[in-house]
């Protein structure tokens, strides 16, 4: 690999990892070697060998393509990790770490910021609701389980997937700014689609009423966000809004500095993400764009706030 393609192999790296020695650290420990060797191939003393470049590259979502410069002008480098969450092994484990280091490496940062556009109930708020986490994790097991669908109530993780998990949901709450824009279905969906696997029978009504206890509770603490604008659990500033048009699919991005990630809603649980500066003004333009044609219930239109609201309890209560 040149000098000038080696230079952009770590300007991709330490996009991931701003902190040097966070950078250090997981290199040394996913390619076995000592962090002084790691340090001389960051400073082009020793250079990363094909085998390590294609750990790094597999290990990280780097694409190559986009490295060598071989893919179309018009096209953008995304990749997207698919862990096991209902029997997580150790790459599961080693991906979704990756992440939850680029989370808290980007929100320790000043001016962070994150936009979601959603039709789906977002993860990140529902952590305190075990039922709703449960139902996803169903929903993602029903759909691609290689084995017999399992019922909701012979649904498990590990206790290490749930903390990852709750890790997850807090840090997403630690942004400086962050906005929500609501499909004004997103509720009904959610409905219906508990409905539906109640009536084929493998969701039992004590569970149906499980879930819908958690769904009163999570629109309590959205509707509690909405009127303080902010997170009760960080006290860091948030808006809401309610699209006036319909969500087809759920893009968010994050965003503190020198680091744009855009992410793309894929498979239930998982995202498709990119580094991609480009990609990334293109999806803040159209997250914005959007905004502007929505409802803000955050901090105003207190009318709005309270009809929205009572709406979607009707729409639970339907459960």
């Amino acid at each position: 690999m040149n000098e000038q393609l080696y230079q952009v192999l770590i300007a991709e790296i330490r996009k991931i990892f701003p902190k040097k020695s966070e950078m250090i650290d997981t290199l040394a420990e996913m390619l076995k070697i000592e962090k002084g060797a790691v340090y001389r191939r960051i400073r082009q003393e020793v250079p990363f060998t094909f085998n390590e470049i294609a750990i790094i590259a597999k290990r990280l979502n780097i694409s190559l393509d986009g490295i060598v410069g071989i893919e179309k002008v018009k096209s953008a480098p995304f990749q997207m990790g698919f862990p096991d969450f209902i029997s997580p092994q150790e790459e599961d484990f080693y991906i979704l770490d990756i992440f939850l280091k680029l989370l808290r490496s980007i929100t320790k940062l000043e001016n962070s910021e994150t936009a979601s556009i959603t039709n789906v109930l977002p993860h990140d708020l529902f952590g305190e609701f075990d039922h709703l986490i449960l139902f996803y994790l169903f929903v993602w097991n029903y759909h691609y389980s290689v084995e017999q669908v399992k019922p909701y109530h012979q649904i498990s993780t590990s206790s290490r997937l749930y903390k990852y998990m709750k890790e997850y949901m807090l840090e997403m709450k630690k942004f400086n700014k962050t906005y929500y824009v609501f499909d004004s279905r997103m509720f009904r969906l959610f409905v219906e689609r508990v409905s539906y696997f109640n009536s084929i029978r493998l969701i039992e009504k004590d569970d149906v009423l499980k879930i819908k206890e958690d769904l009163f509770s999570l629109m309590d603490y959205i509707e509690k966000m909405a009127i303080t604008g902010q997170f009760a659990e960080t006290g860091n500033a948030v808006n809401l809004y309610v699209s006036d048009i319909d969500v087809t699919t759920g893009y968010t991005y994050l965003s503190a500095q020198n680091i744009h990630l855009s992410m793309v809603k894929a498979f239930i649980l998982s995202y498709v993400t990119s580094y991609d500066e480009g990609t990334f003004e293109k999806m803040k333009r159209w997250i914005h764009s959007l905004i502007k044609i929505s409802t803000l219930i955050t901090l105003t239109n207190e009318k709005q706030r309270v009809l929205y609201f009572e709406k979607q309890r009707k729409i639970i209560n339907e459960l």
